[in-house]
Order: C-alpha cells, then structure tokens, then sequence
C-alpha cells in the first residue's frame, strides 16, 4: 500500500434536494451528499453537482465517517429524509487524523459505512456510496500515485455486499488525472502564493468532478434524468473541429502539436510538447507553448527555436522578464535562470469554420522553485482567415488572468510580452554566431515600422506594427505583427534587437504594471506573412481595415 498523504484535514457531505415535503408536493426527488471536505461547495465538487441536478449540501470540512455521526451530521441526513443520499469519505478516516476521526480501511471505516446504509434504508432513504475522490500525487512517470486506494477498496467491498449503488469516483478521478496530466490538472487546483492545493478543488475542478458524479447518478437512476438541468456547455475543455472550410483552411491536431494549413501548405505549428532539445543545448531551455515554425505561402520558415544565440527564444512566444509576485523576483523570459517559465496546459478547442480556422489553449506562468505556483494563466485564440494565397493571415487574442489573489508586478523593462524570434542566418554580424553551423550563410535582415523606422530608431518607438524583413537564398520574405488600436497603452512600445532577429511589444517599457484578480491583461495580434519584402502601405491598410480606422 502507499504511503497515506494527510494534507487534507477536511471532508464534507454534499446533498442534492428541494426539502422532502416540497418533494411529495412537486413531485420532486431529494438528493443529499453525505462526506468530506472534498464533496463540499467551497473546496469538493458539490458545487459542480448542483449544476445538473439541485440540492442541499451538508457537507462538512474535517469530517470523517467516525466523526459525522459523532457530531451529529448524520442525524440531519435521516431527519430531512431525502429520496437519494450519496455517502463519500476516507480522507480524514486515514492514519493520522486522530481517534476522535480515524477509522482503519478494514475495520472500523466498513462499520460505518455498512450502519449508514442500514439505517438510511430503513427510513425509504435510497443510499448511495461513493468513494474518494483522489488526491494529485504524480510518480516520476507522470501518473497518479494512490493514497486512498484502500478506503476505495473498502467502500467498493460494502457496497457489493449490500447490493448498494456504488460512483466510483476514485478509479474515474485517477484516469482523468492520468489522461489530462500533471500540468492540465493543476487547472482544477485551488492556487495560492503558498502553491497548489493537491486534495480539494477550485471553481473549475468542481464543475468537472461535480458534473461526473453527477451524470453516474443519472446513469444509475434514469428516472431523474426529468429534474436535470440542461448542460449544453461542460468545464472540461471540448476539442471539436467542424466541416472543412471550403477556402481550404485546416487544423490538425496530434499529442506533440496543432497544425493549421491553407491549400495544404502549414502556415503554423503550436508545440503542446517542447521538441527535442538540440544537442549541445542546456535542458533547461526546453518549453512547450509556442508557435513553430511559422511558414510563408511558399513554404519558407521564418522562425527558430533554440537558436545557439539566443536558445531560451522560441518562435512566436510570449512571457514576461523582469516581475515581482509575493516578494519574489521571476524571470518567466529566462529559462537559465530557473525561477520561472511558461508552458501549454490545454487544448480548450479547435475548429474551421467558413469564418477562418484555428485553436484555443491555456497557457501557464509559472514559478520554478519551491513553492511552485501557477502565477498566470493565458488563454489564446489564434484564427487563420482565408487569403487568395499571396499571403498569410491569423490573430491571436490573448487574456492573461491572474490565479491567485496576490497580483504579478511587470516591472519597467525594456523587453517582455509578445515576441516572434527569426532564423539564426539573420543575425547580424561578420560570421555565424557561436554553435552554429559554421558553413552557414548569414543574411540581411531589418525592421521596418509604421514611422518609417528600422531597427535602430525604430526600438522603443510606440508602433501600430513591425515586420521583420529577411531574405532566404537571396529571396525576400517578411512577417508583419499588427497591434491592435484597443490594446493596453496602444500603440505599444516595441523593442526591436540592435544584432539579432526578434522583436516583441512590449507595454513594460513605459512603466511599472500589475496583473491581479480583478485586471487580467488583453491583446490582439494580427500576423501577414509574405514571400516578398511588402509595401507599408499594404501594412498600414490592413491595420486601418482591422481596427476599424478610415484609410
């Protein structure tokens, strides 16, 4: 058996109902919850439940299947005389809670469970058993360690013997950690400057836990299914992609990343997975969550990831340098310096519509050392529009939200926010920067602003766009990034690199900011890609189209 986690000291008892005597004068059915911290509204997945069917919940923090009935809880439960009683503990029945709570797995936790049954039958009272929902303990495998493996074992064990429904909970619980990972599940996690909550559940989590237990129940008793509420959306991220978009856009999606192609040719590549760090380059400098490679009509890759000047860039990606969250300093740009990072956490959706084609994911800002914390969490929709071919076109809308109620301080920098990084044969210099293939041909390559500006005046300048314009084999190619005229401290400073090929808006330039609760932080990005150095006019035309300005 595993070694038990006690971090939990709560446990709750949830209850799904209209009060009985309302019940035989509606025609309704009763529903409680009986349990731990786990099932209660506030930190289980009571809440979650109540969004399908209603109730009453008495759950009850710190309770265990000793300590309920001692404090009379259980005596609420009989006396309301519900039609349905759901029953869930173990976590606070385990080693180390205390006599006054603690019942062994073998012993004392089926007493219990087998009297509640007995008497909630002998009161018309149909029982049901649920076992505990799991804590997130990850092995070096990446999958769910079990700590309450034994009281699931023993509420299986009573419900079989006394022929009562049983929601296994536990063994669901443990594959839908499994199947999402550790990353994506701390989405469900209460966060706090103190880390994660691994044992209870936050608003999202609930929704997800609450609605499985809650659509079991139905599965066990069709009958109320006619007091469901309707539940056309559901928590858990939905990865759906309609018919084919006749402009012949296309999204593609495998376990390492999402493709999205116009004619068959891929415009981008969002990395869910990090690719396989080159040899010669530090670990470290590994990240998921950013788009690469980034392609013209022609099939010319624009970008680099882990370039040997520069490896902690990637593409098309976004973080913050200089910050301050709970009196610690994080680099989340940085990847050397290990004290913070970002990386892919979901897939909310995919689709291709007439409209255009594209995805929607969750991002994490997240600390590196102890305690680790989800500082942010950015969510972007990245949309590919149909073109007649010469070009290509996509947005990302970004919406970074702080996780916890401590906010995350941007400091005034003078780079940070949302970048796009070139190929190595772009930089500047005599010769191939250190690392490189020594063979390799460097190329010209420059900025050009919507002030008439290049690289060097052009740094700091508060510009609706920047392209970057390079040349491959002696052919010109460009990416143009549009920022949008809504966009916080718009038009935004940006900081174009004096030797190497990338750039980033970056609003910390003009000063100090903060991401908290109640101010996430918005922005929209529109990307041209060409395969010819473009006109600004042609630039400065689809920015004044795009935000809606007269030409």
């Amino acid at each position: 058996m595993q070694r038990l986690f006690s971090l939990c000291s709560l446990c709750c008892l949830s209850l799904l109902v209209a009060p009985s005597g309302e019940s035989s004068a509606q025609g309704r059915s009763t529903i409680y919850l009986a349990g731990d911290s786990t099932v209660t509204d506030d930190a289980g997945w009571g809440k979650g439940f109540q969004a399908v069917l209603d109730c009453t919940n008495l759950a009850k923090g710190g309770r265990s299947s000793r300590s309920y009935r001692s404090e009379g809880w259980w005596d609420k439960c009989l006396a309301a005389k519900p039609n349905y009683l759901l029953i869930q503990f173990g976590h606070n029945d385990q080693p180390g809670k205390g006599p006054e709570r603690e019942s062994a797995a073998d012993g004392d936790f089926r007493k219990h469970l087998r009297e509640y049954v007995a008497e909630a039958k002998a009161l018309g009272i149909q029982p049901v058993l649920v076992t505990s929902l799991e804590r997130r303990r990850w092995n070096d495998a990446s999958q769910i360690d079990p700590s309450l493996a034994e009281y699931a074992v023993a509420t299986n064990a009573v419900a079989q013997e006394l022929s009562v429904p049983l929601i296994d909970l536990h063994k669901m619980s443990i594959e839908r950690y499994n199947r999402l990972g550790p990353t994506a599940v701390r989405a469900f996690e209460p966060m706090s400057s103190a880390g994660a909550d691994h044992t209870h559940l936050n608003a999202e989590g609930s929704q997800v836990f609450g609605r499985m237990v809650a659509e079991e129940l139905l599965r066990l008793f069709p009958n109320l299914q006619a007091f469901a509420k309707p539940t056309t959306d559901r928590a858990e991220p939905k990865k759906t992609v309609a018919a084919a978009n006749q402009a012949g856009l296309s999204v593609a999606e495998s376990e390492d990343a999402i493709t999205v192609a116009q004619g068959g040719k891929v415009i981008i590549v969002y990395n869910k997975l990090s690719p396989p760090v080159p040899t010669g380059i530090d670990p470290v400098y590994a990240r998921s969550g950013f788009i690469h490679p980034l392609n013209t009509p022609g099939g010319r890759t624009l970008t680099a990831t882990f370039p040997v000047d520069h490896a902690h860039q990637h593409g098309l990606f976004s973080a913050w340098v200089k910050t301050t969250y709970d009196n610690r300093e994080i680099d989340f740009w940085n990847l050397a310096g290990k004290t913070g990072r970002v990386a892919h956490q979901r897939v909310v959706a995919t689709f291709n519509r007439e409209t255009g084609a594209g995805f929607e994911v969750d991002l994490v800002h997240q600390t590196v050392s102890e305690p680790v914390v989800d500082v942010l969490r950015e969510n972007w929709k990245v949309v590919a529009y149909p073109t007649d071919g010469s070009y290509f076109c996509f947005d990302i809308e970004t919406k970074q939200q702080a996780l916890t109620d401590k906010p995350l301080i941007i400091q005034e920098y003078h780079y940070g926010g949302m970048a796009l990084r070139g190929r190595v044969e772009w930089v500047r210099g005599e010769k191939a920067p250190p690392g490189a293939d020594e063979n390799m041909k460097l190329e010209p390559s420059d900025f050009l602003n919507d002030l008439g500006s290049a690289r060097e005046k052009g740094n700091h300048e508060h510009a609706r766009w920047v392209a970057m314009v390079g040349e491959l084999g002696g052919q010109s190619v460009s990416v143009a990034v549009l920022s949008h005229a809504d966009n916080f401290r718009a038009p935004q400073a940006a900081r174009l690199h004096p030797s190497k090929p990338y750039f980033c808006f970056a609003p910390c330039v003009d000063g100090e900011f903060a991401i908290d609760a109640e101010h996430p932080l918005s922005g929209r990005y529109r990307y041209l890609i060409t395969d010819a150095k473009p006109a600004a006019k042609w630039i400065d035309e689809q920015w004044r189209s795009w935000c809606g300005q007269p030409q």
